[in-house]
């Protein structure tokens, strides 16, 4: 049996803690169902250095993420602490207690093959980072245990909201840089990101062998607040927010043949308007 335990039900999600031999402490994670009546991936996401799992950036993301109207997926958000290590092992946790889950799902109903399967990972900052160290030590182990399974697995797939490219002293390139052209990786970044400039970011996606692709959000810094007159900051950010998710579910889905696109916020109409970088 996976290793979690339904503890709480909110409207949105279910709180479900996660134990694993490689973390000190249980994982509290928040699960964003998908109403699709198929089983789509699982996205493993988690939240920034300073945030939480209740951080608007993160709950508005994984609202619209997991209710798309044209391609819902189930979110497994995870908490975590400041600590880059421990963060990354909390993906692997969150990763193992999937394919348990899964594996009891299909034993249960006589299927085979599995969404286990299906690496999907993300995260926003710090998160973003850990996420794209776990994925490259998930790929390694997996290449060098089953090699032959590694081959048909699925493409891996990594969603990463305000990477903190420009660190305090160098560029956090190499990771990025170093991933394999297996995997394809969906950038969402702030136009107003101090520490991930557009410029930047566009020379780093060049040197990358993975193929990548770019959400850009007007406006918006790097926590995801948009500024700007109108009034009503807060509900602009819950939309965009929304409006991201959903966009990063239709890329998990196969809508990729919009390499870089933009959102913001359009005042005079009061709606959001969406449209190629």
């Amino acid at each position: 049996m996976p290793k979690g335990l339904d503890s709480k039900t909110s409207s949105d999600y279910t709180t479900l803690t996660i134990t694993h031999d490689s973390v000190k402490s249980p994982i509290q994670c928040h699960s964003y169902a998908s109403p699709s009546t198929i089983a789509p991936p699982t996205l493993v996401f988690t939240h920034g250095a300073g945030g939480t799992l209740s951080a608007p950036a993160v709950t508005d993301f994984c609202k619209g993420y997991s209710n798309s109207n044209s391609s819902s997926s189930p979110v497994l958000a995870f908490q975590g602490s400041m600590n880059l290590g421990a963060r990354t092992k909390g993906f692997h946790a969150c990763l193992e207690h999937l394919r348990r889950a899964s594996s009891v799902s299909n034993n249960k109903h006589g299927n085979r093959g599995t969404t286990g399967d299906f690496v999907l990972l993300g995260g926003r900052s710090m998160g973003a980072r850990a996420a794209v160290i776990a994925l490259t030590e998930h790929l390694s182990f997996t290449a060098s245990s089953t090699s032959s399974s590694a081959s048909s697995a699925s493409p891996p797939l990594l969603i990463l909201a305000s990477y903190p490219l420009q660190g305090p002293k160098d560029v956090r390139d190499q990771i990025l840089v170093d991933l394999p052209a297996c995997v394809s990786v969906l950038f969402v970044v702030g136009d107003r990101d101090s520490m991930c400039p557009l410029d930047m970011l566009d020379h780093v996606r060049k040197k990358m062998k993975a193929q990548s692709w770019l959400i850009v959000v007007e406006g918006a810094d790097h926590g995801m607040h948009v500024g700007g007159g109108g009034g009503g900051g807060k509900e602009k950010e819950m939309l965009l927010g929304a409006m991201v998710g959903s966009m990063a579910s239709e890329w998990v889905g196969g809508s990729r043949e919009k390499r870089e696109e933009k959102i913001w916020w359009d005042e005079d109409e009061r709606r959001i308007g969406r449209g190629l970088v």
